[in-house]
């Protein structure tokens, strides 16, 4: 387990690296361009400036070269998520005025993705609870619910099985990856009624 998600962040970290640095390039000298902002460079600019923020992301959640982090940092990073604006999140609840250990960045991070992608039409993501006591993580909006391939691992699936469905589904396994290699366990919570059920990420 070990080598699998060691081998997916330095990759990660590789592709990020090296498109952080074309990306930035770019946002610098569309920022440097003179004369009237027309339609066309704002909507250019736009892009520039959304990529940059993306790679950081996922340069923390899948790159594993964060330290410590504040709820609000990792609020920053989710905002670059390819759900946002139609996806919310709010760490208000999370760790409040707690740094959170490097160890857990990459696991939130990927817990609030897997989250986004529970809400296909929408809605609010929510994390709360801190390192001490577990966390968790609440998708709410229309249609909720966590996809498939979550609930199997859960059940007992292999990740081989798993890594079937496709590079769109590879943040569940990763996130479960890392939660083991953190000494963390992931559950889903019972009896909670209509929508999706919380995802509760608790210490081994």
């Amino acid at each position: 387990m070990r080598m699998d998600t060691q081998l997916a962040r330095l990759l990660a970290a590789r592709l990020c690296h090296d498109l952080g640095g074309v990306t930035g390039t770019l946002t610098g000298t569309l920022d440097l361009v003179q004369g009237p902002q027309d339609e066309m460079l704002g909507l250019a600019q736009e892009a520039a400036a959304g990529l940059r923020d993306r790679l950081r992301l996922y340069a923390a959640a899948w790159g594993g070269t964060t330290g410590d982090a504040e709820a609000a940092a990792l609020a920053r990073l989710l905002e670059a998520s390819p759900a946002s604006p139609r996806v919310r999140f709010d760490l208000g609840p999370l760790s409040p005025g707690r740094a959170l250990p490097a160890v857990l960045v990459p696991v939130l991070l990927n817990a609030g993705l897997l989250a986004a992608e529970a809400l296909p039409r929408g809605g609010l993501v929510m994390l709360s609870g801190g390192a001490e006591d577990g966390i968790e993580v609440r998708p709410e909006g229309r249609d909720a619910a966590w996809p498939a391939g979550l609930q199997a691992l859960l059940r007992g699936g292999t990740l081989p099985v798993a890594l079937q469905e496709g590079p769109r589904r590879v943040v569940a396994p990763f996130l479960l990856l890392l939660a083991a290699e953190a000494g963390w366990t992931v559950s889903l919570a019972q009896g909670t009624g209509e929508g999706a059920a919380p995802l509760l990420l608790a210490p081994g």
